[in-house]
């Protein structure tokens, strides 16, 4: 016996390799390679060493998906709580979305349902925690002129209490925190709290970009807009909330010191010089000077399959940037769960917007949003107000 088990435990690492590198096989339209499995019995772990999928055919240079490390192991923590659960944790993993002219040259994902079939195939115990270390996001178009890579670097994503292990009787018992330090002098963070077992999605998020450079984006804006920007840095604020197929939220973007025309580059094409004069004076009038920004408000709200956006507020929000009163640079906190109870179907914020096509629908919608908030105040003060009586 004590031979085989020797043997066994010998052979162990030889056998996961083999069938890693045929679960990668199974998704379509990709191919997936692993050079060496480790295994350590004693903490109940295999470790998978340079891992990568590529999109068939080999017409796109770089690999869809690649890692350096995945860690694949019992969550002894969660023991304690009466649970026999799972955690991954991935090290500097590279994701390469692509565009092309065809679909055998772009690469912009993977079926969902392949792909987490091959997850739980890895790992065969119900996944609670799950980490990465190091992350790098890249879009890249090869066929563009000039040629696209913009990307992210420096990620950390921690994701915890996926299958509750904890069991936690709140509505959204799992939390996910993210990190990005590697984008362009900005910085990104995200806050989210979700019911990881609920088959629809249903979580409350905070997201913001904070000072990303613009003038590193010049690739892209060439590319696919025929401009390069001077200066500028732009800042992005988002809350999100959804649940029962519903999802309201907004999204918030502010563009500071912009400058536009670069005489000094583009001297030589007047053309795009022309194009660049005509941006940077429509940014010029309705940016608001006393601030040097430029910003608005998108609001979304309505079914997860189809949610509805108002053109006219989102324009009457630029306005009134310009004009009025300048947007404040930080999210709002005024979007939580609860705040998904406001949505009837697919339409936005209730009966109430139910055919709003001209500016004054934005001017109504703005209203109801603040006497929404303003019933929640009310109903959280009474509420506070009981439990204190209690």
């Amino acid at each position: 016996m004590v031979i085989i088990l020797i043997a066994f435990r010998i052979a162990l690492p030889y056998i996961l390799l083999r069938f890693v590198n045929k679960e990668l096989q199974t998704i379509p339209g990709y191919t997936g390679h692993v050079d060496d499995v480790d295994v350590h019995l004693i903490r109940g772990a295999y470790t998978i060493r340079t891992i990568k999928l590529d999109k068939t055919g080999g017409k796109i240079p770089v690999p869809f998906f690649s890692a350096e490390v995945i860690d694949l192991s019992v969550e002894w923590s969660a023991i304690f709580h009466g649970r026999i659960v799972g955690k991954i944790i991935v090290r500097h993993p590279i994701l390469n979305f692509a565009k092309g002219p065809t679909e055998e040259t772009s690469q912009t994902g993977i079926p969902a349902k392949p792909w987490t079939k091959v997850v739980s195939d890895l790992m065969p115990l119900k996944l609670n925690r799950f980490e990465i270390f190091d992350g790098e996001v890249h879009y890249r178009d090869f066929y563009s002129s000039p040629k696209v890579n913009i990307y992210a670097t420096d990620i950390h994503i921690l994701a915890e209490n996926l299958s509750n292990a904890k069991h936690q009787k709140e509505e959204l018992p799992s939390t996910v925190e993210a990190t990005c330090n590697g984008i362009y002098g900005g910085h990104a963070t995200l806050h989210m709290k979700m019911d990881a077992l609920n088959q629809y999605p249903t979580f409350s998020a905070k997201a913001e970009l904070i000072d990303m450079d613009i003038t590193k984006l010049n690739d892209f804006l060439s590319a696919y807009a025929k401009l390069a920007v001077r200066s500028g840095t732009i800042s992005i604020y988002t809350e999100a909330a959804a649940k029962d197929r519903k999802i309201t939220g907004y999204t918030k973007p502010i563009i500071k010191d912009l400058h536009v025309v670069n005489w000094k580059d583009d001297k030589g094409h007047p053309l795009k010089l022309a194009w660049e004069g005509l941006v940077g004076a429509v940014a010029w009038v309705v940016k608001n000077h006393g601030k040097d920004q430029l910003a608005t408000r998108a609001e979304f709200s309505g079914d997860l399959k189809d949610p509805n956006f108002n053109t006219w507020y989102i324009i009457g929000q630029l306005l009134r940037n310009g004009f009025i009163q300048a947007l404040y640079p930080a999210l709002e906190n005024d979007i939580n769960i609860n705040s998904v109870n406001d949505v009837k179907g697919g339409t936005k914020m209730g009966k109430l917007y139910e055919g709003s096509k001209g500016p004054g629908a934005g001017k109504q919608e703005k209203k109801s949003r603040k006497e929404m908030r303003k019933e929640r105040k009310e109903k959280k003060k009474d509420e506070k107000k009981e439990k204190n009586q209690q």
